[in-house]
């Protein structure tokens, strides 16, 4: 019997003993010329009967074998012999595509064997390990994949000072998902979608083995977040990834989700900010580019990354702003419309349990990510939207509102924020019904009048800085009483106003409880909340409370006109808010001493998102018989004014005197 080994070209190794030679067709000998010993010799040589046997190459070694070599490599390894060690560490860190990489189906030997000398892989072979982890995994055959997730998972148990690695490594395909292409020839093709749900079993199979592997991932998941700069593309598909962790991992799921309120709530406020130092119609503008962009976005797809940064190199800064800017509302549109179809289908499956817990966390992230962020323009919807889903809801939200604008032990500035989204949210919910509009207007003028009892024996002038928290009060009543004063007249029959009985009712209207009263106290006391409260505002309630035969409020509008206000050594609690609204507001001069007219729930415009909240919004509409265009109210006032019997207060604040504060006594100067 012959055994003959081939090479790796497939070249016929000769036998021990013997020698081949390839015949020649153009050989000037003929055999029948040769010696009878040499054409015999010749016959025996290529005798049928021989039994020619190929050696397998090397892609075809045994476990048995494979196994052996990682065992004698890492037993040498110990003894600073690394020949072999580090040729087995190349060999995982190769491409798929390269020449010189092993098939698939070797290199899950390997793995396998690795596996079963987890115990050896410490410390000292920590660059052995990082091969094993920057390894191409994720797009070769189903085999391969499974052996692969099986060693992470031995090796994270066995040395675990390795998890982090392992973390980053799956945590980084959420950013930048391998090519599909990276797999050898014998590995069927996978798509890109299935790619993405491996690195998900994985991460899943490796959390369930071992539960404590989970409190090493929530600081790696938001340190890979995107920046704010980075593509709508970026953070579209980190945050869908995330989203889809919080599926198999509820442990971490409150932890996820306020992470991405927060990166999104500074994308939000970051616009805000830079739409302040351009003109007022441009949120407009960039709405109807954002549009366009959406329905060109296919004729677009084709366009190179080339031209993309040619043609941003050809801007100007201003035009360059404004680029960055639409990208901007881009983003923030597409993640508010993730988490919207995030919460919707939580809300939508009807498990009360399922969707208490979504209510409740959307209320911690609004108490404490969304309140204290100053100048938030679109992330609060999501509360808006979700706590109009039912009475109860709306109850709890509106609860949450006034206890943070009532607590005493909470931030001056958090009270004022709290305020103003419950007048927002009262004012502006479609589903908010008329009793919850009474109840929660009588519990702000109730709150109202216990601050002016307090604070006007120690007033001496309108001070925005030391009673900041009354005047938030006072124009939180005052819009609402804007948009719903027709839920606090009270009808016979208990039913809404009509505009036939508005326009034909003959003589006062029944007002709910004594809120007529309470407010007519506040707005001619000392405090004065009209000289304070945001001009417009005060100017609409003027018009409508003078219609409506409320409250006649214009002398003191006129009065209020030849009063200044300045800074009061005395400082206070609002001294950092006005300073910041100033910076952020751009106001000047006496302006900075008036309360802000930010209503955290005025008008959605975000073009994609917006669909959720159909049906959700009041929106302004004329009073009936109020001329739209507004009367001129300061010529025959006094005529008007015989029409109310004024209080004592109220008289006082027709015949006050201009006072400025003075900015290094702090006491009143009369002028």
């Amino acid at each position: 019997m012959v055994s003959l080994a081939s090479s790796d070209r497939g070249v016929i190794a000769p036998a021990a003993g013997g020698s081949l030679k390839r015949k020649q067709t153009d050989t000037p000998f003929d055999s029948d010329n040769l010696p009878s010993s040499q054409a015999k010799r010749l016959r025996v040589t290529f005798d049928p009967d021989v039994d020619v046997r190929i050696l397998p190459d090397w892609n075809e070694k045994s476990l048995e074998l494979v196994g052996e070599e990682v065992r004698r490599a890492l037993d040498r390894h110990a003894t600073n012999d690394n020949a072999v060690y580090d040729q087995i560490r190349h060999l995982l860190t190769l491409k798929p595509t390269s020449s010189e990489a092993p098939l698939s189906g070797l290199l899950q030997k390997y793995v396998i064997a690795l596996t079963n000398n987890v115990p050896s892989l410490d410390h000292k072979c920590s660059g052995l390990v990082h091969a094993i982890i920057d390894c191409n995994w994720v797009a070769r055959n189903e085999q391969f994949v499974r052996s692969y997730r099986h060693l992470l998972r031995s090796l994270i148990s066995v040395q675990p000072g390795y998890t982090n690695s392992v973390l980053h490594m799956l945590v980084n395909m959420f950013v930048e998902l391998p090519s599909p292409s990276l797999r050898q020839q014998d590995d069927p093709s996978v798509p890109r979608s299935r790619l993405q749900s491996r690195t998900h079993e994985c991460l899943r199979y490796l959390l369930r083995q071992n539960l404590m592997t989970s409190t090493h991932l929530s600081p790696i998941l938001a340190s890979y977040f995107p920046f704010p700069t980075d593509t709508t593309k970026a953070h579209v598909r980190y945050i869908k990834n995330l989203v889809t962790v919080t599926g198999y991992l509820p442990e971490l799921k409150g932890e996820i989700l306020a992470l991405i309120l927060d990166r999104l709530v500074k994308i939000d406020v970051k616009i805000q900010v830079d739409m302040e130092e351009l003109e007022d119609d441009i949120e407009e503008h960039l709405v109807e580019a954002h549009t366009k962009d959406e329905e060109e976005e296919e004729e677009d797809a084709d366009v190179s990354d080339d031209e993309s940064v040619s043609s941003e190199e050809s801007l100007n800064d201003e035009e360059r702003h404004l680029k960055e800017l639409k990208e901007s509302v881009i983003k923030l549109d597409a993640i508010m419309d993730i988490l919207f179809s995030y919460y919707a289908s939580i809300f939508a499956e009807g498990d009360l349990l399922n969707v208490d817990h979504a209510f409740e966390s959307l209320l911690s992230q609004f108490s404490n990510i969304i309140l204290p962020t100053y100048r938030s323009r679109h992330t609060q919807f999501l509360v808006f939207h979700f706590c109009q889903s039912s009475p109860d809801f709306i109850e709890r939200f509106a609860g949450c509102c006034s206890h943070l604008a009532f607590d005493q032990r909470r931030p001056h500035i958090l009270r004022i924020a709290a305020a103003a989204y419950l007048a927002s949210f009262i004012a502006r919910g479609a589903h908010v019904s008329s009793s919850v509009v009474r109840n929660m207007f009588d519990l702000l003028c109730n709150h109202l009048e216990k601050l002016r009892t307090s604070q006007e024996p120690t007033c001496k002038a309108p001070d925005l800085r030391r009673y900041g928290t009354y005047y938030a009060t006072a124009q939180a009543l005052l819009y609402t009483f804007c948009f719903r004063w027709r839920d606090l007249i009270v009808t016979e029959d208990g039913a809404p106003l009509t505009d036939q009985q508005l326009i034909y009712q003959e003589g006062d209207f029944i007002w709910y409880k004594n809120i007529q009263d309470t407010l007519r106290r506040n707005i001619f006391s000392k405090l004065n909340p009209l000289k304070v409260c945001s001009p417009s505002i005060v100017t609409q309630f003027a018009r409508i409370a003078h219609h409506l035969r409320f409250l006649y409020v214009f002398p003191l509008i006129e009065t209020n006109k030849r009063i200044r206000l300045a800074r009061s050594l005395a400082g206070g609690y609002m001294d950092g808010v006005a300073a910041r609204e100033t910076a952020l507001t751009m106001k000047n001069g006496e302006e900075s001493f008036l309360l802000d007219a930010y209503f955290p729930f005025d008008p959605y415009v975000l073009p994609r998102s917006k669909r959720w909240l159909e049906g959700d919004y009041v929106q302004w509409r004329p009073i009936p018989g109020m001329d739209p265009a507004g009367a001129n109210h300061e010529e025959g006032g006094e005529e008007e004014a015989d029409e109310y019997e004024l209080s004592d207060s109220e008289k006082e604040g027709e015949d006050e005197e201009e006072v400025e504060l003075d900015d290094e006594t702090g006491t009143d100067v009369t002028l």
